[in-house]
This record gives structure tokens, C-alpha cells and sequence, in this order.
């Protein structure tokens, strides 16, 4: 329990406004800017190292009565997702928890692809009750071009309200012209910073109580020019000395900080305490614990003491159990550690690393291991570590493997696949290929000397690597189930590499949420060999389900009901992700059987597969899940005419077509439009459709884009603009017709039915006409397939509906076109046996013995 709340402390620490310190000026005339700046989007701050910038916004954060977040910054949070992560927690700790789909857009957060986690965050802005500010010291720190972007972005579109504060050293091209011409960025400067005569006064008054005349304040500026870094090394030197004597500070234009630390403060201390500085001074954070084991007994009281004396050391915690050097004092200690004792640095981040390690603070025992060249122990214990690690820490893992030389990461496979993999998700796809191309390289020079255990395993990681890239990138399904053939041919029993991204939002769909190349799922026939192979691979380390789920969404989005069924329950009773993430699973498994179920009328199954999935939700503190089945039912009862549900949703999660909305909101912001066209807002809905199907086009979501071509079909229709609704129509035909896609229409309803029945219509009179049209048999497929027949075609019949069931006539239909019994089968995903146990009944409810009597009897019947 020690150990877990260590490293707790250690996460908290960053998003802590930092202690105080011992000596603080106060600085009214920079308060009151901080204050007037709080009208625009963001304040940069902009200074060199010892300007007080921590200092004076920290003064600042205690005084702002909006509520605040603090984030410390510092080189290992160039990394998008660790990043993102420490801001939005910093967030939450002031403005509580963000909504369910907040987290499923920050789930789905990776490099290149930031947009839809931003428009999600300004979304919950928007939202908050009260102002907020941000606050990010040290932004100097961060160069990571997603990073910045992603920043940028944000502050682009900045709700009001919100506040941004940057401390850097430097003024970079983070900061845009039109930002500042714009009125949106305040700026303050090194100039702005510097203390003045009467700050300065205050300050030795203070820190050295000693008071300076008129002319010694000039005199000290002079030497410092305001740097408060420079006042305070005066005041350290009058431990040893009455006045201010012959003293002499470096400008800030002239170089030699370090040498005058040495000489003037340094070297003013004690034996013991220098040797002690220089022993902690490569520790990334300092801990009374960890110095002793670093420096050797009395290091707990050293650091006591080094505190007391307020050599530069920042607390990190109002407990002052952690504490950290200042920069600039840290940047000097270690560079005098190696002048003074070269070499001496590894033996002292090896015990670091060894200290943090039996503590299991495995992350700063990596990062200590690695600084000292110990890489051997770094990957014993990333080995160690293992993907539960790597599923949480993806990109940090990348990280640390990119710091081990590629010859001796080559010689453990596991961990050069895994950062060859990592590569790939971060689409670092050039780097990846030539990783690749080396490990190659070296099996040919060295692979006949292996062990042929040892050959089987890498080339089990290299051909499974090889499968991701081509199916990730290349779109080359041929060369991927080529390459997952020849890793399950040397690995049998499958790969422990990485299988999925950890960074994959939680979506009602598995299947539609598949980002395929140009935005074009795979052909029908291609598609079938990819999913049954890549079943069977995945099957042989049990970590099939969610691939097993995927099929059955397409076998339904292809109206195959009874396959689809069967496939759906198959994923929902495996166990591959039992411990990972089951969510993934049984949200869109119950989701697309409750449309199984909904399609056979069957409401009350239908009601029962999200009700369960909404109580394992609910237990498992899965809250993302919660607005998509939610959605799913507010759809299901619209479906029936009932509005009162839908609304009530609208209400609970406040979505509006003005909303920004990103590619993994697509679910209930489509429901929306459907919502909006049931309740004639037919501008709203237009307006919100126009602005979700290039959404989806340029996430390459095919489905979706499906979904929203056949919605703006219907609004085009009920506002009187019939020939744009079937032009609309027919392009959502032609990319439907390639993948035998049937229940992006039917699930519809009625509306559709008849525009499509006036589709099929007006290109039998040739006022359609399109040498690429959708052949009419696929038309008719799709028509027959609803579950009520078009007002206005001859299936109108109220004979007919009377006489047989909705499933009967639909297959009568079916028969009417001509199609055989296989068709059928196809068509309406039913069995062989099912189809001619209704053909019978069909035959005995008309009173004929064939097929031939049927149509004969039927179109007596329709008169």
C-alpha cells in the first residue's frame, strides 16, 4: 500500500499547484495584468530560467476564485495521449468527471488523429456552469508537433469562459499572429518581469532581512537586471559575507550562469552537503527515502536540510514529501556531477532505478535505467512489465524502446516487434518499414544458426507485423491473409504481440467503425475469406470475439438474420476479453441482436438484449455505454411511433445540431437527425446532416455515410424535392449495392420503402437515367426486404397483408421477381428449411399446389 501511494503522489504532483516557498515577493502590478488578461482566450507568459514565472502564477492561482487546473510540464509529456491525459485530469479535479461521450472520444485519441478528443473537450466547456482556467507551466517543455497542433486547435475555437495559461522560457512560433491581432493571446515578457527597485527592496527584506539603500537597489539591478535568480544567489552569498562587496553577476546576454553558481553559491557550502547535491542531482523527483538509498546514510536529513537552506528546491506536494531542483539549478548540478566525477552518474541511476523498482514505481525505475545505459535491466523489465503496460502506456512504451540501440533490441524480439508495432499505430509508417526491412535483413545473415524454436517465434512476430501493416495501410487483403498464413505456420499457437490499439473508443458498432480504405469496406467475396481466416487466427490465442461480433454486424447489415444471430451469441459468450475491456464485446453484440430481434417484431427479446447490456454496463462502471444503448432504445421505440422516449434522450444528453461533433460521435448524432426528421424539423435536420456525412467521409465510415445519404434522401422527399431525393437515393444505392447492404435501407421504415418503390418506378418509365445505375434486381432485393410493403406499389394489397403474415408476403414478393429458392435464402438471411416451411403455408393459405399457381392466385387476389 506504501508503494502504490507513492506513485499515486507522484501522478498528483504534476497537476498540484506547486508549494510555497519560503520567501515570496508579492508582485501586485503582474497580479493585476494575470487578471486583466483573463478576458482573453490565453495568457503567454515568456521569460528565461529564474524569471519567478512558477512563482508568480502560482501566487496568481491562489487568488483566481474561478475554479482551476495546474499542470507541470516537463520532457516526457512530449507524448499526445500522456499529455492530453494529464490535462483533462487536471480538468476533472476541478470541474468533476466528463460525460460518457467525452471518454469515448478520448479513447479513441492517437497521433495525426486529434480533432474529434478536442471537439469532444470544447463540447464539455461548453457545457460547464461556471468559468475555468488552465494553467501550463513549463510549455517550453513541450516541441511534439501533435501536441502543439492539438493545442492550437482547442484554442482556436475556445468557448468563453475558458482560460489558457502558457509559462514558457522562450517566445516560439506557438503563437500565432492572428491570435494576437485577434485580441485573443496576452502576452508578458522577460522586461514585464524583472523585478523593480521596490520589489527588489522587498525581496532582501525578506530573504536576507537586510535593508538596501537607494543606491545598493540600483547597484544590485544593475548586476542582475531584475532576475530574481540573480538576487536570490546574492542573498545566499551574504551567509558569508557582511555587504555586498566586490560582487559581480553575469548579464543575461553573456554566458557563465553555472560557473558563477559554482564559485559564489557552490562552492560556499559544505563538503557534505555539495557531495550530497551532487549525488540527488540526477533524480527526476527527490524523496527522503530515495536520497538515502542515492547518497547514503543521512541522506533523508540531508534533503531536510537542503530544504531549510532553500537551495532551489520546489516541493511538490503540500505534504513536502517530494520535491524537485529548480531547472537551472538541476542543469548545473549535473553537469558539475560529470566534471567532478566522471562516469559516476550510472552507478548512481542504476540504484535510482533499483530503489524505484522494489517499490514497483516501474515507470521511473525504466526511465532511470535507460538514462544510465543500464538497457539490459530496462528490458528485463519492460519484459517483465509485459503488455498490461503496453495496453495502458502505448505510446510510452514506443517511447522507451526508441531509446534502446536497435542492434540490442533486435537480439529480444518481443520488444523490437512491439515498438515496430507501436510505429505502426502511431503512423510512423517509414520508420516501421525500414524496422521491418532490418529485421529481415538480419534473420537472412543470422537465422540458420538459431534454435528452431527461437527461428519460429520471430518469424511469427514478423509476419504477424507484416499482416497489420498490410491490412492497416496497404489495404492489400491478399498479401494480409498471405502474411497471417505464414504467422500462424511458425507460431501455431498465435503471437503475445499487441492485438488491438488500446487507444479504440468504445462503439455501438465494431463493423462500422472499421476504417477502410477511401471509405470503401471489402467486396463481398473478398470480405467472407478475410473474416473466416482472420477468425480462425485470432481463435488460436482466443482473442476472437470481437472479430466473431464484426461478422455477424455485417452478415445483418446484409440481412442474413439467422447467421447473423448465431454469430453475434457466438462472440457474446467467448472469453477473450473477459478481463480487458468485455465492453467492446457485448455492447455491440446485444445492440445489433436487439435489431435481429426488432426485425422479427419480436419487441420484448429485442427490449431484453439492451436492458441486459445496460445492467452489465451499469455494474461494470462502463458510463460511455450508457448514451449508446440509451440511443439504441430511443431508436427502437421511434421506430413505433413513440416520441416521448426519444425526446426525454434529447433532453438527458442536451445534443443539438449545433453541436461540433466528431467521427466517434456519429452513433447519436445521426439518431439525432432521424429525431429531428420525425418531429418535421426538416432545416435542423438537413443543417446536421450536411455537417455529420463529410464527418464521416473523411473518417472513412462508410456505414455511417450509408446511414446518412438514405436520411438525407428521406428530408429531400417530405420537403418537396422529389428528383434530388432519388438522385440522393440512388448514390446511396451504388455504395451499398458492391457489399449487399439491405438494413441500412429497411431499418428505415416505411418512408424509405415507398421513396424506393417510386425509385424503382421511375426507372422502369426511363426518367432515371444512369449508365452506372444500381441493376433493379439489387433494388428489389432491398424492397422486399422491409417489413410492410410501399404505399402505392401493387404489394399495397390488403388482400394479400390480410392473408399472409409480413414475412409470407415478403417472400411471395420475392418469388413475384422471379428469384429461386437459393435467392430467397440470400436475400432474407433465413434457411432453407424456414423458406419452404413458408412457401408451404403460403401454398395452403392460397390453395395451390406450385409456384406457377401461386403468382396466378396472388394476382387474382390483387384484382
Amino acid at each position: 500500500m506504501h508503494e502504490t501511494k507513492e506513485n499515486h503522489v507522484l501522478l498528483l504532483s504534476k497537476m498540484n499547484i506547486p508549494g510555497d516557498i519560503q520567501v515570496s515577493v508579492p508582485r501586485p502590478r503582474l497580479i493585476e495584468r494575470l487578471n486583466e488578461a483573463l478576458d482573453c482566450r490565453a495568457t503567454y507568459i515568456a521569460a528565461p530560467a529564474g524569471y519567478g514565472k512558477t512563482n508568480l502564477i502560482r501566487e496568481w492561482a491562489n487568488q483566481v476564485t474561478r475554479p482551476l487546473a495546474w499542470l507541470s510540464l516537463d520532457e516526457k509529456d512530449n507524448d499526445l495521449i500522456r499529455f492530453w491525459h494529464y490535462v483533462t485530469a487536471a480538468i476533472e479535479r476541478s470541474t468533476g468527471r466528463f460525460s460518457e461521450a467525452f471518454q469515448t472520444s478520448f479513447a479513441a485519441l492517437r497521433p495525426g488523429h486529434y480533432e474529434p478528443m478536442i471537439i469532444a473537450l470544447l463540447n464539455e466547456f461548453n457545457r460547464l456552469s461556471q468559468p475555468l482556467a488552465l494553467i501550463l507551466d513549463d510549455w517550453h517543455e513541450i516541441h511534439d508537433p501533435d501536441i502543439l497542433s492539438s493545442v492550437g486547435f482547442m484554442l482556436e475555437y475556445l468557448p468563453q469562459g475558458i482560460h489558457l495559461t502558457f509559462a514558457s522560457r522562450y517566445d516560439n512560433d506557438f503563437i500565432k499572429s492572428r491570435w494576437i491581432s485577434r485580441g485573443w493571446v496576452y502576452r508578458i515578457y522577460d522586461v514585464q518581469m524583472r523585478f523593480d527597485i521596490v520589489e527588489t527592496g522587498e525581496f532582501f527584506r525578506l530573504s536576507a532581512h537586510k535593508e538596501l539603500d537607494h543606491d545598493q537597489l540600483e547597484q544590485v539591478l544593475t548586476q542582475t537586471e531584475g532576475w530574481v535568480t540573480g538576487l536570490k544567489l546574492i542573498a545566499l552569498s551574504w551567509r558569508h559575507e557582511k555587504g555586498l562587496g566586490t560582487l559581480r553577476l553575469p548579464s543575461l546576454e553573456r554566458s557563465g550562469v553555472e560557473e558563477y553558481l559554482f564559485q559564489e553559491v557552490f562552492n560556499s557550502l559544505d563538503e557534505s552537503i555539495r557531495s550530497f547535491l551532487l549525488d540527488v542531482s540526477v533524480l527526476q523527483r527527490l524523496h527522503r527515502s530515495l536520497c538515502q538509498a542515492v547518497a547514503g546514510d543521512g541522506g533523508a536529513e540531508m534533503l531536510e536540510e537542503v530544504a531549510r537552506l532553500n537551495l532551489f528546491l520546489l516541493p511538490l506536494d503540500d505534504g513536502r514529501q517530494w520535491y524537485q531542483f529548480h531547472r537551472l539549478f538541476g542543469d548545473f548540478l549535473r553537469r558539475e556531477e560529470e566534471r567532478r566525477r566522471p562516469g559516476n552518474a550510472a552507478k548512481l541511476l542504476r540504484t535510482a532505478a533499483e530503489w524505484c523498482e522494489s517499490r514497483e514505481l516501474f515507470e521511473e525505475a525504466v526511465d532511470y535505467y535507460l538514462a544510465g545505459a543500464n538497457y539490459g535491466e530496462a528490458i528485463r523489465l519492460l519484459e517483465q512489465m509485459g503488455s498490461v503496460l503496453i495496453r495502458r502506456e502505448f505510446s510510452t512504451m514506443k517511447t522507451w524502446l526508441s531509446a534502446i540501440p536497435e542492434d540490442l533490441l533486435l537480439l529480444h524480439p518481443y520488444l523490437y516487434f512491439s515498438y515496430t508495432h507501436s510505429l505502426l499505430w502511431s503512423q510512423d509508417v517509414t520508420l516501421a518499414e525500414l524496422y521491418l526491412h532490418r529485421a529481415e535483413q538480419y534473420y537472412e545473415e543470422t537465422g540458420d544458426r538459431w534454435e528452431p524454436e527461437e527461428r519460429d517465434r520471430y518469424l511469427g512476430y514478423l509476419y504477424y507485423v507484416r499482416n497489420f501493416k498490410a491490412t492497416q495501410y496497404e489495404m492489400d487483403m491478399v498479401k494480409a491473409l498471405k502474411y497471417i498464413q505464414l504467422s500462424l505456420q511458425y507460431s501455431p499457437q498465435g503471437t503475445d504481440l499487441i492485438f488491438a490499439s488500446p487507444l479504440m473508443p468504445l462503439s455501438p458498432s465494431v463493423f462500422r467503425s472499421y476504417n477502410g480504405k477511401r471509405g470503401l469496406h471489402l467486396p463481398r467475396g473478398l470480405a467472407d475469406g478475410f473474416f473466416t481466416s482472420m477468425i480462425e487466427f485470432m481463435g488460436r490465442m482466443g482473442l476472437q470475439d470481437s472479430v466473431v461480433v464484426c461478422y455477424g454486424e455485417l452478415m445483418y447489415e446484409r440481412n442474413e438474420l439467422e447467421q447473423a444471430e448465431v454469430y453475434l451469441k457466438q462472440g457474446l459468450k467467448g472469453q477473450s476479453q473477459a478481463h480487458y475491456q468485455p465492453e467492446k464485446v457485448y455492447v455491440p453484440a446485444s445492440l445489433f441482436l436487439s435489431r435481429i430481434y426488432q426485425a422479427r417484431r419480436d419487441e420484448e427479446q429485442a427490449e431484453g438484449w439492451i436492458a441486459d447490456a445496460f445492467r452489465r454496463a451499469v455494474d461494470d462502471g462502463v458510463d460511455e455505454a450508457l448514451i449508446l444503448l440509451d440511443t439504441e432504445r430511443a431508436a427502437m421505440r421511434l421506430r413505433h411511433g413513440d416520441l416521448g422516449l426519444a425526446m426525454e434522450w434529447q433532453e438527458r444528453y442536451g445534443l443539438s445540431a449545433e453541436d461540433l461533433v466528431s467521427v466517434h460521435q456519429l452513433f447519436p448524432y445521426t439518431f439525432l437527425v432521424r429525431l429531428l426528421i420525425e418531429t418535421g424539423r426538416l432545416d435542423e435536420a438537413w443543417r446536421l446532416s450536411d455537417k455529420l456525412l463529410p464527418i464521416a467521409v473523411k473518417g472513412h465510415r462508410p456505414m455511417d455515410a450509408l446511414d446518412l445519404e438514405t436520411l438525407q434522401a428521406m428530408i429531400l422527399q417530405l420537403a418537396g424535392k422529389p428528383q434530388e431525393a432519388l438522385l440522393k437515393l440512388e448514390a446511396a444505392l451504388k455504395l451499398a449495392k458492391p457489399d449487399d447492404y439491405v438494413r441500412v435501407f429497411t431499418d428505415k421504415g416505411q418512408r424509405l420503402s415507398e421513396l424506393l418503390a417510386i425509385y424503382v418506378e421511375q426507372r422502369q418509365k426511363g426518367n432515371l437515367r444512369d449508365d452506372n445505375a444500381t441493376p433493379l434486381e439489387y433494388v428489389r432485393k432491398v424492397l422486399s426486404s422491409f417489413e410492410r410493403p410501399a404505399k402505392g406499389s401493387r404489394s399495397s394489397s390488403k388482400a394479400l397483408e390480410t392473408l399472409l403474415t409480413p414475412r409470407e408476403l415478403t417472400i411471395f414478393r420475392c418469388m413475384e421477381e422471379g428469384m429461386d429458392n437459393p435467392s430467397i435464402v440470400e436475400a432474407l438471411g433465413i434457411g432453407m428449411g424456414t423458406l419452404k416451411a413458408h412457401i408451404n403455408r403460403i401454398y395452403g393459405k392460397l390453395q395451390v399446389k406450385n409456384r406457377v399457381e401461386a403468382m396466378i392466385r396472388g394476382k387474382e387476389i390483387e384484382g
